[in-house]
């Protein structure tokens, strides 16, 4: 079985643990997903079945939206619920402070990572660094914030809500945190959800309880890519990368990297460019 299948993951269980039971309910030997979910997070995760796992790398993953919300008076070592206080305020912003302070927001910056995270130190997680009391200094990386919306607002004060379109690589923990700095007050994130990854949204997805009804939500892998991204082979062409050699395209309307389907949208190849050819990179014999 090839193809993607959206789940609505809860909050509670590990991605990991999501795509596995994935790969039960459909029978199929290979599983994988993109873009991690952590447990307290919900939404869209985006599971690959069979060969599509060796496309996940070439997915377009952006942009990424988010819905998560904050609440102020308290902030904790690992920015959400489920981390220790570290501090307490009785700053609460107001609408107009969080509209005016998100708009810095957009545009590329440099983020930094939380220290709860899945970052690798010497092959390590940061994470249990962190857990083990370890101090660590993580290095900011690039990320570009699209679009950064306050869509909802406590009358007391005390909870914002907000929808984000950014990058690959972003921590929604990491921009509440930042917000929550530049308000001068406390606060952590208690609320994420995921409801876009690239073309994939949460509308797609099949909900974790009805599991048994996955295969009804298989996405073939010719519906996961843009025109952009891919091409139809002839027989001829077909043949030619199957034996592995170079085949031209149209190369003045061709992006650097596509995935080949053949007349019947069955996954051929991953093609390169490469000079005025295209290299099979990857071919998938049935």
């Amino acid at each position: 079985m090839d193809g993607f299948i959206c789940v609505d993951k809860p909050i509670g269980p590990s991605s990991f643990s999501v795509t596995n039971s994935v790969r039960k309910v459909l029978k199929t030997k290979k599983a994988g997903h993109a873009g991690t979910l952590d447990p307290m997070a919900s939404g869209l995760l985006l599971a690959a079945l069979g060969n599509c796992t060796r496309l996940l790398q070439y997915l377009s993953l952006e942009p990424k939206v988010y819905e998560f919300s904050i609440k102020f008076g308290q902030s904790t070592d690992t920015l959400d619920a489920e981390g220790n206080v570290t501090a307490s305020s009785d700053v609460f912003p107001s609408r107009q402070q969080l509209t005016d302070i998100i708009k810095k927001f957009i545009g590329e910056q440099e983020q930094l990572p939380p220290i709860y995270s899945a970052i690798k130190i010497g092959g390590k997680p940061a994470y249990k660094f962190a857990r083990d009391g370890v101090d660590l200094e993580l290095k900011p990386r690039f990320i570009t914030i699209f679009s950064l919306e306050l869509s909802g607002y406590a009358d007391d004060g005390t909870q914002a809500d907000f929808i984000v379109s950014c990058s690959s690589g972003t921590y929604v923990r990491s921009l509440a945190r930042d917000i929550v700095k530049g308000a001068g007050a406390e606060g952590f994130v208690n609320r994420l959800r995921r409801t876009q990854t690239g073309l994939f949204h949460v509308g797609q997805s099949v909900d974790y309880e009805n599991l048994e009804n996955a295969s009804n939500h298989l996405i073939p892998p010719h519906k996961a890519f843009s025109d952009d991204q891919k091409v139809i082979l002839s027989d001829d062409q077909k043949a030619a990368v199957f034996h592995g050699r170079d085949i031209e395209l149209d190369c003045d309307q061709r992006e650097n990297l596509l995935i080949a389907f053949d007349k019947d949208n069955e996954l051929a190849a991953v093609l390169r460019k490469a000079d005025e050819k295209y290299h099979p990179e990857r071919v998938f014999h049935k």
